[in-house]
C-alpha cells in the first residue's frame, strides 16, 4: 500500500536495508595479519626445533664426555629437555631414557663391554622407530 505525503506518493513497506558491506581494506588488512602470524608461528616452531636437523649425529662441541670403567659421565649437557641414552657396539645401537638434569651433568652406569662400544647422550627422538636424534655429548671406549 501507499500513501501521499503532500509532494509524492510513498511505499508504505519499509525500505529495504542494506547489509553493512565490509570494506576491501578491512578483509585485506586481516588477510595480511592473518599471513603475518602464521609466518610467525612457523618461524617458533622452527627456532624451537633449533640447526640440528634432521640428522641422527649432530653434536653439541660444548658438552663433554669421559668412560672411566663402567661409568659414563657427561659435563655442560642441556638442562630441561629430556636425555636420552645410546649405546653402539657390535650388536647396533640401543638405549634408553635417562631423564632431565637440573646441573647439566650426568653419570651414567653402563654393562661391561666386549669390543668397541660408543655412547652418546642424546635429544628426544623422533622419526621411523625413533632413529633420528641429536647428540649432546658422545665418547667411545673399548
Amino acid at each position: 500500500m501507499s500513501y501521499w505525503n503532500g509532494t509524492r506518493w510513498l511505499s508504505a513497506e519499509p525500505a529495504p536495508t542494506r547489509s553493512p558491506r565490509r570494506s576491501p581494506r578491512l578483509l585485506g588488512g586481516a588477510l595480511v595479519i592473518s599471513l603475518f602470524m602464521l609466518l610467525l608461528i612457523a618461524g617458533a616452531a622452527l627456532a624451537a626445533k633449533g640447526n640440528h636437523g634432521n640428522g641422527n649425529h649432530s653434536s653439541t662441541s660444548a658438552s663433554s664426555c669421559v668412560v672411566d670403567g663402567n661409568v659414563v659421565t657427561a659435563t655442560s649437557l642441556p638442562t630441561g629437555e629430556v636425555l636420552n641414552f645410546m649405546v653402539t657396539d657390535s650388536r647396533g645401537t640401543w638405549g634408553w631414557v635417562l631423564g632431565f638434569t637440573d646441573t647439566g651433568t650426568w653419570a651414567e652406569p653402563v654393562p661391561a663391554r666386549s669390543g668397541p662400544t660408543t655412547y652418546e647422550f642424546a635429544s628426544r627422538t623422533w622419526g621411523p622407530n625413533g632413529s633420528h636424534y641429536n647428540v649432546f655429548a658422545s665418547c667411545t671406549a673399548g
